[in-house]
C-alpha cells in the first residue's frame, strides 16, 4: 500500500470524532477519505469505485471486506464517537447514521472546506 501524503492529518480529523487507533479499519478509512478527495467520482458508485480501490491499494483484500471494515468503523463512531461533532463537520443535524458513502464524503468534504488537505 502507498503510504498517504495526508494520513497525519485525515487520523487527527477521525481522533476528533472519537476514532483512535490503527486497525485496519481505520487505515482503510484514511485510504478511502485520501481516494475520495484525488477523485470525487469514487463516491459516485461506492462500492463498485471506491472500495474496489482502497482493496486495490491494500492488496491481499477484496471490496466486500474493505465496505465491511468501513462500515464497522462508521458504526463505532456513531455509537460511541463524538456524534455532535460529526453533525457539525456535516453543517447539519443527522437524526440517523450516515451510510458509510456519506461518513468518507462528510470527512472529505469538511477537510477540503478548511483547507486541511495541504496540497489543496
Amino acid at each position: 500500500m502507498r503510504y498517504p501524503k495526508n494520513l497525519r492529518v485525515i487520523e487527527g480529523v477521525l481522533h476528533t470524532l472519537g476514532l483512535l487507533g490503527s486497525s485496519i479499519s481505520m487505515r482503510q478509512m484514511v485510504c478511502a477519505v485520501e481516494l475520495a478527495h484525488e477523485d470525487q467520482s469514487l463516491l459516485t458508485n461506492v462500492s463498485k469505485g471506491l472500495y474496489e480501490r482502497v482493496a486495490k491499494e491494500f492488496g491481499n483484500t477484496n471490496s466486500a471486506a474493505v465496505e465491511r471494515n468501513l462500515r464497522a468503523l462508521r458504526d463505532r463512531q456513531w455509537t460511541k464517537g463524538d456524534v455532535d461533532r460529526l453533525r457539525e463537520m456535516a453543517m447539519y443535524h443527522m437524526k440517523v447514521k450516515p451510510s458509510t458513502g456519506e461518513f468518507i464524503d462528510i470527512i472529505r468534504h469538511y477537510m477540503e472546506a478548511n483547507d486541511l488537505f495541504p496540497d489543496c
